[in-house]
């Protein structure tokens, strides 16, 4: 069966739109991370089948977790090395990392670009800072991102 150049531009269009749908389905819109420590895997997760050398390797904070992302792709995959490292860098700026990651995971998975991926998170200590510390240090962080930001698109702009 053949497509028209027309239908395969708006198929992607449609799957790019209900994509974050699905993520949304699967947390419910809002999300409740669990009470301990977790892991969550993604592809072939059987005895033996997380074979190779990791593609994305990554650690990244969400409320009270500190989590390790090691990831697989398939050999079917055309992400280039430069896309790999943008997925990553994407990941260690957000402040949601857990909800970005599966998110993410859960993309490459639907897309059939992932052989294998695994999130491990333990929780940390408790947080005793007051609500102003704790507004204070998100406030900076967020500024530090968009300060990152700004700099890849000035970097972006100069390469142009």
């Amino acid at each position: 069966m053949r497509m028209s150049r027309i239908a395969v531009p708006l198929i992607a269009t449609v799957v790019a739109q209900l994509l974050p749908l699905a993520a949304d389905a699967q947390f419910g819109g809002l999300y409740t991370l669990p009470k301990d420590d977790f892991i969550w895997n993604w592809g072939d997760v059987g005895e033996g089948q997380q074979r190779g050398m990791a593609d994305i390797e990554i650690s990244g904070t969400e409320s009270f977790f500190r989590c390790d992302l090691t990831a697989r792709l398939s050999p079917a995959s055309s992400r280039s090395q430069s896309d790999v490292r943008a997925v990553e860098m994407e990941l260690r700026q957000r402040l949601d990392f857990i909800y970005a990651a599966s998110e993410a995971m859960n993309f490459l998975e639907y897309s059939r670009e992932l052989s294998w991926a695994r999130l491990d998170c333990k929780r940390q200590g408790e947080d005793n800072s007051s609500p102003e510390q704790r507004a204070e240090r998100e406030t900076a962080a967020r500024d530090k991102m968009l300060r990152e930001l700004e700099r890849r698109r000035e970097r972006q702009r100069d390469d142009n």
